[in-house]
């Protein structure tokens, strides 16, 4: 497993040029990536290479559009836990639920953010009642529903302070 990176990674200009290519089309092939950063073919596979091992790449994944499965119902679900001693077992369990897309410890008057995707409202309260609410700990939920999207990306810029990508 990759270990995760620190945030004083020796990434430079060409890594963030990488960085940014895969990130727009992981399919891209490394020739080309090679042709556009400056760099040969092989350069570019060492430098991926060392960019998964270190963790800054976590994983290749396809974007799916979630309408096409189904999934039509994102909402955010605010959980207050009672006592930091659930917590660890808590976000364990949420960690293997593929409707919880993200799972955030946050400020503020509940302790975990949540966004979860479904099909539809019955989906949704069977997470809330069975999965969520009813874990050791949870004292309370709040949950906002989404009802548009107008951004959604796992796009992480790639420039560094003070540099124009």
């Amino acid at each position: 497993m990759p270990r995760r990176p620190n945030g004083n990674q020796d990434i430079d200009a060409r890594d963030r040029a990488i960085l940014e290519l895969v990130q727009h089309d992981a399919k891209l092939a490394q020739a080309e990536i090679a042709r556009r950063v400056g760099l040969s073919a092989a350069a570019v596979n060492e430098r991926l290479k060392k960019l998964e091992a270190s963790g800054v790449i976590r994983r290749w994944s396809a974007v799916v559009d979630p309408l096409a499965l189904g999934q039509s119902m994102t909402a955010f679900v605010e959980v207050f836990i009672e006592h930091p001693r659930h917590e660890t077992a808590f976000v364990r369990k949420m960690l293997e639920l593929d409707e919880v897309l993200e799972c955030h410890h946050v400020t503020g008057e509940f302790s975990l953010l949540l966004k979860v995707r479904v099909r539809d409202m019955e989906s949704l309260k069977r997470l809330l009642l069975h999965d969520i609410n009813a874990h050791e700990g949870v004292r309370q939920t709040r949950t906002a529903m989404v009802l548009s999207t107008e951004k959604e990306e796992s796009f992480v810029a790639t420039a560094d302070e003070g540099e124009t990508p």
